[in-house]
């Protein structure tokens, strides 16, 4: 059997779909979903306990740490990583996945498909994943292997791409990760606020897993101008010619109905 790990901050709207999901769907697959909560003030702690969770409280919160200590409760062998926002998706998700693992003895986790770049690289790579910093498991829905990861901890220091750098560590000592021909829906709709911490985030953590420089000051102004002058006035007008081409077609419509009446 499998067990889920979901992150959850103050999520209980999405938490509930997923839930429901993973209820409806999956009961037959899933034995145990653990919810490793961040101090939720919304009711997401009861929503989960409708659902027969497991709960494990976070205070000192960052993504690595929560895997950890989402996979230490978990009492089998291949934990699901699922964020809050996340379905699988197919009959076969989780009968695939352990079909999958039982013939992959080097497997320390899974990838699951969620793209056609994605697909077409898997495909080109027989389903191994060959640059692991770049595409490893997505920590939004990806197995880890507990027994791998028992000698080969997240790192809890990482803002962001935890999953990235842990996929890289564990290939680099002789383990695998492979893509999964099963695929999950990511559903989620986020605030400005929301939208550019993440960016700052995931930009941060990319320079420093891969030891980039950051540019100068002046590139990034000077970036910053030429986007504003001459990339979104370039996209402005497209757009504007698309909805006048739009228009004129809803036009012809009308007099093409006007005739049929």
């Amino acid at each position: 059997m499998i067990s889920i790990v979901i992150r959850n901050k103050n999520e209980a709207y999405y938490l509930e779909k997923v839930l429901h999901i993973l209820n409806t769907i999956y009961k037959d697959d899933v034995d145990e979903i653990i919810l490793v909560d961040n101090n939720s003030t919304d009711n997401s702690i009861q929503i989960a306990e409708q659902y027969n969770c497991k709960i494990v409280t976070i205070a000192d919160f960052s993504y690595g740490r929560a895997i950890n200590m989402g996979i230490e409760a978990a009492k089998n062998n291949y934990v699901l990583l699922l964020s809050s926002h996340t379905v699988p998706v197919g009959n076969q998700f989780f009968k695939s996945t352990l079909a999958f693992l039982k013939n992959k003895p080097k497997a320390a986790g899974l990838r699951y498909i969620n793209s056609y770049q994605n697909y077409e690289r898997a495909l080109h790579n027989n389903f191994e994943v060959k640059q692991p910093l770049q595409h490893g498991l997505m920590a939004a829905c990806a197995v880890i292997v507990k027994s791998v990861w028992q000698a080969h901890k997240v790192n809890e220091a990482l803002g962001f791409s935890e999953d990235k750098e842990w996929s890289e560590r564990v290939v680099n000592e002789g383990f695998k990760i492979y893509d999964i021909n099963e695929t999950f829906f990511y559903f989620i709709k986020r605030n400005q606020a929301s939208t550019i911490s993440r960016f700052k985030n995931e930009t941060l953590a990319y320079y420093q897993l891969f030891k980039l420089k950051s540019p100068s000051r002046f590139k990034i102004i000077a970036s910053f101008f030429k986007k504003i002058i001459f990339t979104n006035t370039k996209k402005y007008f497209s757009q504007l010619i698309t909805d006048y081409k739009k228009m004129k077609a809803k036009l012809e419509i009308y007099n093409l109905l006007k005739k049929d009446k």
